[in-house]
């Protein structure tokens, strides 16, 4: 299972913007890291909204994206917010 597709969350929104910065498997997605994503989605133009690194951490982890605890934001944002 290399395939983004069926990662949960990863419908064809998530694909496109994911195939633009060349993470094309599952493979490709865990060897980037959330701070490279950002910066890559910002180069192509895209805003990259949390909802996406929200979608990406709980794929990774078999869940939905609502599935999310706000200690996981918190954590996903304050990594975000530290490297900007």
């Amino acid at each position: 299972m290399n395939d983004l597709k069926n990662l949960k969350n990863f419908g064809p929104y998530m694909m496109h913007i994911m195939g633009l910065i060349g993470i094309d498997t599952v493979e490709d997605l865990m060897n980037a890291d959330y701070l490279s994503i950002r910066d890559r989605l910002t180069r192509e133009g895209i805003h990259p909204h949390l909802n996406i690194f929200y979608s990406i951490e709980m794929g990774l982890q078999d869940r939905i994206w609502s599935d999310i605890t706000e200690k996981e934001k918190m954590e996903i944002k304050k990594m975000l917010n530290e490297h900007k």
